[in-house]
């Protein structure tokens, strides 16, 4: 894997939309990724806790995760999360499931549901079809059919060009020029899904974001 050349297709991809690069942002080491089932484990846990942001009841979403084996998977924050019920639960809790749309979109390209996984373009109007519908009582099966995952390099590529593209997103901030291709929030959240897909040693909860 050639991350010299992968750096400058993602530089010149985001010159592409109108971004801008660093020539001196590094490269990523190389970690070691984990594996299909970890992947669809996190997917599902995902998916589940999604439901909790559009007031699902905690308990059921609980009882999901430990009907289908997934307790051993979940996070500390998640484990905290599912502790409490619907009346407990923070608006900041909320807010931080809402957003694992974005990461949950990213984990669906690494599964190869969807084919692109495109820096500008918030989450489709259809992205419930590809997912276990809780609320119709559907199975874990959309995820679980998942027989393998994208290689290393398609992933490490796809992390390393959200990366940069996260520079570029704060050089608008700071100068408080927004730009339409550089949305920082699904960015962050993409990145952290595919970061953490490739580092089998990552903490869900605490997944880098540096640039």
């Amino acid at each position: 894997m050639d991350s010299g050349k992968i750096k400058s297709e993602s530089e010149l991809a985001i010159k592409g939309m109108g971004g801008e690069v660093c020539d001196w942002l590094p490269v990523y080491d190389i970690t070691t990724m984990r594996s299909c089932e970890d992947v669809v484990s996190r997917a599902l846990i995902m998916n589940a806790m999604i439901n909790i942001a559009f007031d699902a009841p905690v308990e059921l979403i609980a009882d999901y995760i430990k009907d289908n084996q997934l307790t051993d998977h979940l996070s500390c924050a998640e484990r905290e999360i599912l502790a409490q019920s619907q009346e407990t639960l923070s608006q900041q809790d909320k807010i931080n499931l809402h957003w694992y749309l974005e990461s949950l979109w990213a984990l669906l390209w690494v599964m190869g549901k969807i084919d692109k996984l495109e820096v500008p373009y918030p989450i489709p109007d259809d992205m419930v079809e590809y997912c276990p519908k809780l609320h119709e009582n559907e199975g874990p099966e959309k995820f679980t059919d998942t027989d393998s995952i994208r290689s290393y390099e398609e992933v490490y590529s796809m992390r390393d060009l959200y990366y940069r593209a996260m520079w570029c997103c704060r050089e608008f901030q700071l100068r408080n020029t927004p730009h339409k291709h550089f949305n920082m929030s699904l960015i962050m959240e993409r990145r952290r899904a595919l970061t953490w897909c490739l580092d089998n040693a990552s903490d869900w909860d605490n997944i880098p974001q540096d640039t």
